[in-house]
C-alpha cells in the first residue's frame, strides 16, 4: 500500500485535513446527503457559523465543504495519489480560525493508493463531484432553496486555486499534465462528471483575471456573492473578489 510522506500529510492540514481522531463534535458526511438532516445541521450550527439566516449558513457551509474537492484534486494532481473521500469515510470536525467557523476533514480510512491511468483519475473526479459534492448541493438546495449557482461557484474558486498553484510543480512535464487535466475538468464534454448537467457547472466561473483598484495582483471576480459579508461583523469577511465591490473598482 502506498502512502504520503510526513511532509505531504502536513501540507494537507493547510487544506483542512484533520489527521488525529476527531472528538465527539465530528459529523459524518453521510448526514449532508439528506435535505432534512442538512437543514437540522445548519439550524444547529447557525450560531457557530455566525448567522441566523439559513441561506447564508448554506453558502458558508459549501465554501468550507469545498475543501473536500481541494484535498482530493491537489493530492491527485501533484502527487498522483488517491484518497478515499467517499461520504461514508469522511467526518467533518468543528474548528475556528480568527473568529470564523473553519471545520476540518478527518478520514476514517486514510490509506492511499497510486493512480495508474488517466481513466482512473477521471473516475475519481466523477466520484468527488457527481457522487458526492453534487449530492450535497442538492441537499442544501432542498433545505434552504439557495441557488446552486452560488454553491457551485463556492466550489469553483478552490478548484481553480488548486490548478493554478505553482508551489508544487516539479518540472514542465508536470505542468503540462496538470494543465491538460484542468482543461478536461472545464470541458462541456465532461459535464457528466458533475451530475445531470447539460453544461459544465464549473466552467461558467472561469474568467480572465482583471485589475482591481487597491489590489497588487490581477483577480478573478466572482459572478455570484457568497454572503460572507452577511455574517455577524461580516464586512471584515467580505471576499476580495466580491462582485458587489470589485465590479465598481475594476480598472
Amino acid at each position: 500500500m502506498n502512502t504520503l510522506t510526513g511532509q505531504q500529510w502536513e501540507i494537507l492540514t493547510k487544506y483542512r485535513f484533520h489527521a488525529s481522531t476527531p472528538a465527539l463534535q465530528g459529523e459524518g458526511a453521510t448526514s449532508f446527503l439528506d435535505g432534512g438532516k442538512m437543514k437540522a445541521y445548519l439550524s444547529y450550527q447557525c450560531s457557530q457559523i455566525g448567522t441566523d439566516d439559513l441561506k447564508v449558513a448554506a453558502s458558508l457551509f459549501m465554501k468550507r465543504y469545498a475543501f473536500v474537492a481541494a484535498i482530493g484534486l491537489m493530492t491527485m494532481t501533484y502527487w498522483n495519489k488517491k484518497l478515499n473521500l467517499n461520504p461514508e469515510n469522511l467526518i467533518m470536525v468543528d474548528g475556528d480560525r480568527n473568529g470564523l467557523w473553519m471545520p476540518q476533514f478527518h478520514l476514517k480510512d486514510a490509506s492511499v493508493t497510486e493512480f495508474t491511468s488517466l481513466e482512473e483519475k477521471n473516475a475519481f473526479i466523477q466520484s468527488i463531484f457527481r457522487d458526492h459534492l453534487d449530492q450535497v448541493i442538492q441537499s442544501l438546495k432542498n433545505a434552504t432553496k439557495l441557488s446552486n449557482l452560488i454553491l457551485w461557484e463556492n466550489i469553483a474558486v478552490y478548484v481553480f486555486w488548486v490548478f493554478e498553484n505553482e508551489d508544487f510543480l516539479l518540472n514542465e512535464g508536470m505542468r503540462s499534465d496538470r494543465d491538460d487535466q484542468f482543461r478536461m475538468l472545464l470541458s462541456d464534454e465532461n459535464s457528466q462528471w458533475f451530475g445531470s448537467y447539460h453544461s459544465n457547472p464549473l466552467a461558467r466561473y472561469y474568467s480572465r483575471k482583471v485589475n482591481i483598484e487597491g489590489m497588487a495582483e490581477k483577480m478573478r471576480v466572482r459572478k455570484t456573492c457568497c454572503f460572507s459579508y452577511r455574517l455577524e461583523n461580516g464586512e471584515q469577511y467580505r471576499c476580495k473578489t466580491c462582485p458587489q465591490t470589485c465590479l465598481m473598482k475594476k480598472t
